[in-house]
């Protein structure tokens, strides 16, 4: 796939890198500039279309089954910020700080927090420029400087000038876009979450039918996972009914919906609400016996209720779902182990 890119003024600027790149296993070339001098373009308003294209087509690090949030992170703090009318530029120390607190708690675990990359590369993605604080270029390398160039520089980050235009012009874009970030990078149970750690507000009335689309999953997993537990929580045993309809009882992918995890009973859980959110921030996980048992991390804590509702949970096994056929898959414990669950387990 080639990208498209606008017409330079200043042709010593435009400087072509070809790389190979391997996507669904089929060879492209990949033909981007690593610089572009933005201050000699003209720009037209984008349409929501054109943004959305550039957003979703966010060159991450990919291994396997590894994620890699860092640059939608990125970009959720800066919808953030410009959505409360700030348009200044990120520094490279307040990126440091901020990023580094998103993905400690919305990242994958055990991981050096790289912030140097994301707050670097984007540039490559059409969306973002670093500049020095007197306005220049820092250097023309598509990898990151040393750390030590981006400090004594005082290097700060912001989007490109036709996207800045666009979100000043169109706040409703923001919200838009933070929804489809938010579908694409995140499951539903962390959106509150984050749009709170990033201050950006969201309102039901901006879902488009993109959005929707992107986030329609199969409608009979939730059905099916509810009766395979037979309408109660695998860990604690929640089962409220209110008439005939379960109270606060959800159906949770062990593997996210959004990283490919197949809406199959072994890949799912019935757990209400709170212990939802807990499994996907990381709280706990499970281990990989035949009747997986309940493993909660070291890095959970917190008073006397919070010991009753997680931390005496620690070495339970999860109440068996009807058919042992749908007991929890170990590749799909396995993926959790690896990309969600925080620090160490608790002994037993």
């Amino acid at each position: 796939m080639f990208a498209v890119w606008p017409a330079c003024n200043r042709d010593k600027d435009l400087r072509t890198n070809v790389r190979l790149i391997v996507r669904s296993g089929h060879a492209a070339i990949d033909t981007y500039p690593r610089f572009v001098q933005h201050a000699a373009m003209s720009y037209t308003g984008l349409t929501y279309a054109e943004l959305a294209a550039r957003f979703s087509e966010l060159r991450q690090a990919v291994i396997g089954d590894r994620r890699a949030p860092h640059k939608p992170l990125l970009v959720l703090l800066m919808l953030g910020r410009y959505q409360q009318e700030n348009y200044a530029a990120l520094t490279f120390a307040d990126a440091q700080t901020k990023l580094v607190g998103l993905l400690d708690e919305f990242g994958p675990p055990a991981r050096n927090a790289n912030v140097i990359d994301p707050f670097w590369r984007l540039q490559n993605d059409r969306i973002w420029q670093v500049e020095s604080s007197s306005g220049g270029r820092i250097a023309e390398t598509v990898a990151p400087p040393n750390i030590g160039i981006l400090v004594d520089e005082d290097a700060r980050g912001n989007f490109v000038p036709e996207i800045a235009t666009a979100l000043k012009s169109e706040p409703a874009y923001i919200t838009r876009l933070g929804r489809d970030l938010l579908a694409a990078h995140f499951p539903t149970s962390l959106h509150d979450d984050i749009c709170a750690a990033v201050g950006l507000e969201l309102d039901d009335t901006s879902v488009d039918s993109a959005t929707q689309q992107q986030r329609r999953r199969d409608a009979q997993f939730r059905p099916r996972i509810i009766r395979a537990y037979e309408h109660r929580c695998a860990v604690t045993g929640w089962d409220l009914r209110i008439s005939n309809s379960d109270a606060g009882l959800e159906a949770a992918h062990i593997k996210w919906h959004i990283a490919d995890g197949p809406s199959i009973e072994p890949n799912g859980l019935a757990l209400n609400a709170l212990h939802h959110k807990l499994f996907d921030l990381g709280a706990f996980t499970l281990s990989n016996d035949k009747v997986p048992r309940i493993l909660v991390s070291r890095e959970a804590h917190g008073g006397d209720f919070a010991r009753q509702m997680l931390v005496e949970l620690h070495g339970k096994p999860i109440r068996q779902p009807q058919d042992l056929a749908w007991l929890p898959g170990a590749e799909f414990i396995q993926w959790h182990h690896q990309e969600v669950f925080k620090g160490d387990a608790r002994a037993i």
